[in-house]
C-alpha cells in the first residue's frame, strides 16, 4: 500500500481514539514551517478533504521573536495556509528576553498555543512530534537523570487546556520515523522553512540530535533504537501502574477535597504503598495548582520527607502550593485560591438555624445549624466525626456568631475543670497550622467559644441529661 495512504489511515485512527472527547470542535495543527509540521499540515488537509477530521481545521504558528528571520518564518506559514485553504493564527511572543532557555521558550510556546486553542474553541491541538523525537527525548532525560515517568517518553495525548473548555494535545506521528516523513514530503513537493536554530549546537537538544546520537548509532547500530524503545515501553508500563495506584490512593484517602485544598489521610499506610503515595502527591499537585503543572521530582521527595517530621512542618512549592504535615497525613493547599475568612475587626456573621449552609467568608468552610426538639440518637458522635456538634442552647445566649480566633481567646474543653488558652488548645488537638486562623469558631452572644470544628465543644455547650432542645451544627468543605 502507498506510504502516504498508510500515514493518512494511521493519523485518522489516532484521531478516532479521541473523537468522543473532541468531536465537532475545531482541530488546530501547530505548524512551525519545518518538515515535520508541514507534513502534518498536508496530511490533515487531505483528511479534511476526505471528511475524516473530527472538526474544522486551523493552523497556528508561534513566532518566538528571537531570530532575525522569525517574521519571514511566520509569513511562510501564512502562505502555506493560503495554499491549503486553511485559516492561520500567528502569535508573536514579546517578553522572552535576549537569550531565553529552551525550557522557557517551550513553556511560552505551549501557553501561546493554548491561548489560540481557546480563541477558536478547539477540541484538540496536533503537533508533528515523531518517533525520533521520542527517542531523543528519552535519551535526553536519561542523561539528565529521570524516573520511570521521564523514561516513558512523549505521551501520545495529554490535556493542554483543562477545565470547562478542555483541549487535548495529540501527537499522531509518534510511531512514524523521521525518514518516512522526509520521504513523503519530497513526494508532496511543498516547500518548507529551514529554522537556522535547528543546527545551532549551543542548544543541548541540538547537540544531542546532531552529534551524540549519530555517534552512538555508528557505534551501536540499530541496537540503540531497540534499547531505547525497550526502556520506553517498560517505563510506560510502570508509569501506568503508578498512575492507577496513585489515583487509588487519592480516591481512598483524600479528604477535604476541593479546588484549592486536599488532605491525604495516611494513617496506617504500608511501606509498600509509599511509591503510590508519592504518585498521589504528583496528581494532587496537578489538581491544585492553577496551571495544572506537574511538580519536580525533588519537590515530591521533599514532600514525602515531611512524613518523618513533626506536625506543622511545612514545604512551599512552585506556584505557591503549600504542603503541611498534619497528625494524620499531609495537607496540600494553594493559599492564593483558598479564600479568606471574615475580617477580624467584625463580630462575624450570625449563624442562622434551619437556613441551609452558610459559607464562612470566601473560605472552603460551610456551616449549617439544625434545631431538634431533642438530641438525635443517630448518628452517634463517633459516626458523625469531629466536624459535627450537638449543643444545648440553654447556657449559650443568642445570637450565635461565626468568627476566627483572636488574641486572648480561651476555651473550657468538654470535661475540663478550667479554661485553657485557645492557642494551646489548638496545639494539643493537632489542628493544622493553616486552619488555626481560618476555622469558623462558634461563639455565643457573650463571645465565648462554644465549638472548635474538628477539635471539641466547650463544657458550657454540652448536652445534659435533661436537655430537651438541641442544635446540631455541621461544618463541611466544598
Amino acid at each position: 500500500m502507498d506510504s502516504l495512504r498508510l500515514l493518512l489511515d494511521a493519523t485518522a485512527r489516532c484521531l478516532c481514539r479521541y473523537e468522543n472527547l473532541v468531536a465537532g470542535r475545531p482541530v488546530v495543527a501547530a505548524v512551525s514551517g519545518g518538515a515535520d509540521s508541514t507534513t502534518l499540515a498536508y496530511v490533515l488537509e487531505r483528511l479534511r478533504q476526505e471528511d475524516r477530521l473530527p472538526g474544522p481545521l486551523h493552523f497556528c504558528h508561534v513566532d518566538h521573536g528571537v531570530r532575525v528571520d522569525s517574521a519571514q518564518n511566520a509569513d511562510h506559514v501564512r502562505a502555506l495556509g493560503e495554499r491549503l485553504d486553511v485559516p492561520v493564527h500567528v502569535h508573536r511572543l514579546l517578553d522572552l528576553g535576549e537569550s531565553p532557555s529552551e525550557d522557557r521558550m517551550r513553556q511560552a510556546r505551549y501557553a501561546a498555543i493554548s491561548k489560540i486553542a481557546l480563541q477558536v474553541g478547539a477540541g484538540s491541538v496536533l503537533t508533528g512530534h515523531h518517533a525520533d523525537d521520542n527517542l531523543e527525548t528519552v535519551l535526553f532525560r536519561l542523561l539528565r537523570g529521570t524516573g520511570p515517568r521521564g523514561l516513558a517518553g512523549i505521551p501520545e495525548s495529554r490535556w493542554l487546556v483543562d477545565g470547562l473548555a478542555r483541549c487535548l494535545l495529540v501527537r499522531p506521528f509518534l510511531r512514524v520515523r523521521r525518514n518516512t516523513l522526509a520521504g513523503l514530503l519530497s513526494r508532496i513537493g511543498i516547500p518548507i522553512y529551514q529554522d537556522s536554530t535547528n543546527d545551532d549546537v549551543r542548544y543541548a537538544r541540538n547537540r544531542l540530535r546532531l552529534e551524540t546520537i549519530p555517534k552512538l548509532q555508528r557505534e551501536l547500530g540499530a541496537g540503540l533504537d531497540v534499547a531505547l524503545m525497550t526502556v520506553t515501553s517498560t517505563a510506560r508500563a510502570a508509569t501506568e501502574i503508578l498512575d492507577a495506584q496513585g489515583r487509588r490512593v487519592l480516591l481512598e484517602r483524600a479528604t477535604r477535597r476541593n479546588a484549592a485544598c486536599m488532605h491525604l489521610d495516611l494513617r496506617g499506610i504500608r511501606p509498600d504503598d509509599i511509591p503510590f503515595v508519592a504518585e498521589a502527591l504528583r496528581l494532587a499537585h496537578m489538581d491544585l495548582t492553577a496551571t495544572g503543572e506537574a511538580p519536580l521530582q525533588s519537590w515530591i521527595d521533599r514532600a514525602m520527607a515531611l512524613l518523618g517530621k513533626p506536625d506543622g512542618t511545612r514545604l512551599a512549592g512552585r506556584g505557591g502550593l503549600l504542603v503541611e504535615r498534619t497528625r494524620n497525613g499531609l495537607l496540600l493547599v494553594d493559599p492564593e485560591r483558598a479564600g479568606s475568612p471574615p475580617p477580624l475587626a467584625t463580630d462575624g456573621p450570625v449563624l442562622l438555624w434551619d437556613s441551609g449552609r452558610q459559607r464562612f467568608g470566601t473560605t472552603e468552610w460551610h456551616v449549617q445549624a439544625i434545631e431538634h426538639p431533642q438530641p438525635p440518637l443517630s448518628p452517634s458522635p463517633n459516626e458523625a466525626g469531629p466536624f459535627r456538634a450537638l449543643i444545648d442552647p440553654r447556657s449559650a445566649p443568642l445570637p450565635w456568631r461565626l468568627r476566627c480566633r483572636r488574641q486572648g481567646d480561651r476555651i473550657q474543653p468538654l470535661g475540663a475543670a478550667s479554661e485553657l488558652q485557645l492557642r494551646r488548645f489548638l496545639l494539643s488537638r493537632h489542628v493544622p497550622r493553616f486552619d488555626r486562623d481560618r476555622l469558623p469558631l462558634l461563639c455565643d452572644a457573650d463571645d465565648r467559644v462554644l465549638w472548635v470544628p474538628g477539635a471539641d465543644i466547650a463544657e458550657a455547650a454540652r448536652i445534659r441529661l435533661n436537655t430537651s432542645r438541641c442544635v446540631e451544627v455541621r461544618v463541611s468543605t466544598a
